[in-house]
C-alpha cells in the first residue's frame, strides 16, 4: 500500500488531477477507500492465503452482480429480466469451480492448497466481494461529477493506507528477522510490481470505466478474472484445469453478463 500510494501520488501530482477533487468528495472517497480497500482487499488477501487464487477469484465475482444491483437501485441503471437467469448461472458456476476446480495431486501446490477451513475462506472471499462492490458504488458519484481518475484512486489508497497502518500490530510493520535480507532483496520488488499492476493500473482503469459507463457493465467485465486466471494456473502447475473449473468459470462469467 505504501508503494501504491507513492506511485499514485506522484502520477496525480504530475498530471494536475488534484484540482478536480472537492472537499465535499472526501466523505464518499473515505467510505470507498475504507470499505473497498481496507475491508475488501484485506478480506480478499485473507481468502487467497487460505483457499488459493483460483477459488478466491471465482467467489470474488460475486462483486459483479452485487454492484450491478446497486447500480440499478442507486443510479437508475438498466436491469433486465435476464437477471434471475444470470444469478442462477453465477451461483452454479461458483459451485462447480469451488467443488471440482482442481485435479488430483495439485492440492499440495501452494497455489491450490487449502489452509484451514474451506468454508472460512469462502466467507472471506464473499466479504471481499461485498466490500469491492460497496466501494465501487460509493465512488461512482464522485467520478460522475468529473473527478480525475488518478486523483480518486490516490485519495482512496492514501486513506486506506493510513487506516491499515493504524490497525497493524507493531510487528506487522517490520520484516521478519529470520529472513530480513531476503525480504529486502526480493519481496519488496514483488510487492511493488504487484501493486503497480493490480492497483495503479488495474484499479485506476476500473475506476475510469466506472466514471465513463454503467457500474454493472464495468464490474461484469472485470468479472472475467476466473477465465483469465485458468490458463495462468495451467502454466504455473503444468496441469490442465478440470472440466469443472472451466465450466464453473464460464458459467460465472455468462451469468454475470446476463445481469445486463
Amino acid at each position: 500500500m505504501l508503494y501504491v500510494s507513492a506511485m499514485l501520488l506522484v502520477a496525480t501530482t504530475a498530471t494536475g488531477g488534484w484540482s478536480t477533487l472537492e472537499l465535499a468528495d472526501l466523505g464518499l472517497l473515505a467510505v470507498s477507500g475504507l470499505i473497498g480497500i481496507l475491508v475488501g482487499d484485506l478480506a480478499l488477501f485473507t481468502a487467497m492465503a487460505r483457499i488459493g487464487p483460483r477459488r478466491t477469484s471465482v467467489l470474488f465475482t460475486f462483486n459483479a452482480p452485487l454492484a450491478a444491483v446497486g447500480g440499478v437501485l442507486l443510479f437508475g441503471e438498466s436491469f433486465t429480466p435476464w437477471a434471475l437467469v444470470g444469478a442462477v448461472l453465477t451461483v452454479a458456476g461458483i459451485g462447480l469451480a469451488v467443488n471440482f476446480g482442481s485435479r488430483s495431486g495439485t492440492h499440495a501446490d501452494v497455489i491450490e492448497r487449502v489452509e484451514g477451513s474451506l468454508a472460512a475462506g469462502m466467507v472471506w472471499a464473499g466479504i471481499g466481494a461485498l466490500g469491492q462492490a460497496a466501494g465501487a458504488l460509493a465512488v461512482k458519484p464522485v467520478l460522475d461529477g468529473g473527478a480525475d481518475t488518478l486523483a480518486v484512486a490516490a485519495a482512496r489508497v492514501v486513506i486506506a493506507t493510513i487506516a491499515l497502518w493504524a490497525l497493524a500490530r507493531p510487528g506487522d510493520r517490520l520484516a521478519r528477522p529470520a529472513r530480513r535480507g531476503e525480504f529486502l532483496a526480493t519481496d519488496h520488488l514483488r510487492l511493488a510490481g504487484s501493486g503497480f499492476i493490480a492497483m495503479v493500473l488495474g484499479m485506476s482503469l476500473l475506476l475510469w470505466a466506472l466514471g465513463n459507463g454503467d457500474t454493472g457493465v464495468a464490474t461484469i467485465l472485470s468479472a472475467t478474472t476466473p477465465v483469465i486466471l485458468l490458463p495462468m494456473l495451467w502454466i504455473r502447475m503444468r496441469q490442465v484445469p478440470t472440466f469443472g473449473a472451466w465450466a464453473g468459470a464460464i458459467l460465472t462469467v455468462v451469468g454475470t453478463a446476463l445481469l445486463l
